[in-house]
């Protein structure tokens, strides 16, 4: 029987570099998501996917970006992620 996740710990990690005009840095902010996570079949989406996310309050909220594309694809789920 395949364990479903329901929830995860993870940390936001902030990558620097230094930037194109002297003395400025760049600031990327990631999430990174365990592949525990994804790829548990439950898991809703797939490499490549658009996704929207919204802050409320403390939280945030991640679900599918609204997408005429997204409707038209016929991938298998494990074959698509990258």
């Amino acid at each position: 029987m395949t364990q479903v996740v329901k929830q995860i710990f993870t940390k936001l990690a902030v990558v620097t570099k230094s930037g194109k005009r002297k003395g400025s840095i760049d600031r990327s902010p990631r999430i990174y998501l365990p592949t525990k996570l994804t790829d548990d079949s439950m898991f809703p989406f797939i490499g490549g996917d658009s996704i929207k996310i919204e802050v409320d309050g403390k939280r945030l909220i991640v679900s599918h970006a609204e997408s005429k594309r997204r409707n038209l694809r016929s991938r298998s789920r494990r074959g698509s992620r990258t």
